[in-house]
């Protein structure tokens, strides 16, 4: 673990700075057909260097972004950021690789950062978008509580498939 910088831990997660060392493990999620899909409908290929310049911006920025390591296998699991933060809410962003999802590893870091940005930041509310063919990440969140509260219709077509986005929200 020495060579990240620890910030966070819960039950079966280590929750550390993203790191230039992980970039070979946020390449292969990213680029991933599968995982893509599931966070933007006109996804390319990502080189090094764009996750390079990625890791570079988001650690000068102070982004509240944490890539999750398996705490027993030392594993890359994915990453969770609280993105937009203000003094009272923040949009949660979440990505599991393919090996790890249907695990409840989301469920289990999503807990984490709701815990975090109540009672760590303050915040009094927590957002996020998901698109409506994402049916695991949607029951993931109502059995969380978040709530839905906007629709947006056909903001894309993926795998012939119009998808909408839903907008959920968790009050403290």
């Amino acid at each position: 673990m020495n060579q990240f910088d620890l910030c966070f831990q819960s039950d079966n997660i280590d929750y550390i700075k993203v790191s230039k060392l992980l970039i070979p493990d946020y390449l292969e999620m990213i680029n991933n057909k599968n995982i893509s899909k599931l966070l933007s409908s006109n996804a390319k290929i990502c080189t090094y260097d764009d996750e390079l310049n990625w890791v570079e911006k988001k650690l000068k920025n102070n982004s509240l972004i944490f890539s999750m390591i398996e705490s027993q296998t030392r594993k890359f699991i994915g990453n969770i950021e609280l993105m937009d933060v203000n003094e009272k809410s923040a949009e949660i962003g979440i990505v599991i690789t393919e090996n790890f999802q249907g695990k409840h590893y989301g469920t289990e870091a999503l807990k984490k950062i709701i815990d975090y940005g109540f009672n760590v930041l303050n915040l009094s509310e927590l957002n996020l978008v998901v698109f409506s063919h994402n049916t695991r990440a949607i029951h993931c969140y109502k059995k969380l509580g978040f709530k839905e509260y906007k629709v947006v219709n056909n903001v894309a077509v993926i795998d012939d498939q119009s998808v909408n986005d839903i907008y959920m929200k968790l009050k403290k």
